[in-house]
């Protein structure tokens, strides 16, 4: 069952990475953004970060383990990003890849996150992210 999820969760992060070439790695237009993200089937998971101000910066993650950023776009109505454990740089702890609603602030979306402490436990379904402004 674990080499099941490897390969999905590979297979995931493939697609993540090609969709990605480097001049898409953009911040959006506003540097004051905040990004919070729900995993729609179960309430309690949340990602959220503030969208970079600079170009090519990687967000810092709210999530309930620690995690670091390695690939980040937001734009084109597109959202995509993968975050690594911060303790073991070659778990996957956070996938989304999430398209704009249009005339909405929202974006929807698939999620993977890796929620299991210390053994692998992977949960992915349906995400909703909204956009709104970040505390100054």
């Amino acid at each position: 069952m674990r080499s099941s999820n490897s390969a999905k969760l590979a297979f995931i992060i493939g697609i993540a990475c090609l969709s990605n070439s480097p001049g898409n790695s953009l911040a959006a237009e506003s540097p004051r953004q905040k990004i919070t993200c729900s995993f729609v089937e179960k309430m309690d998971v949340e990602v959220a970060f503030d969208v970079p101000a600079k170009l090519g910066d990687l967000p810092d993650i709210d999530f309930p383990y620690p995690v670091k950023a390695t690939l980040f776009s937001f734009h084109d109505g597109n959202l995509r990003l993968v975050a690594m454990d911060g303790d073991d740089p070659s778990r996957v702890r956070i996938v989304i890849l999430a398209q704009s609603r249009k005339g909405q602030k929202t974006y929807d979306g698939q999620i993977l996150v890796d929620m299991g402490g210390n053994s692998l436990q992977l949960a992915n379904g349906p995400v909703s992210c909204a956009v709104g402004s970040a505390a100054k």
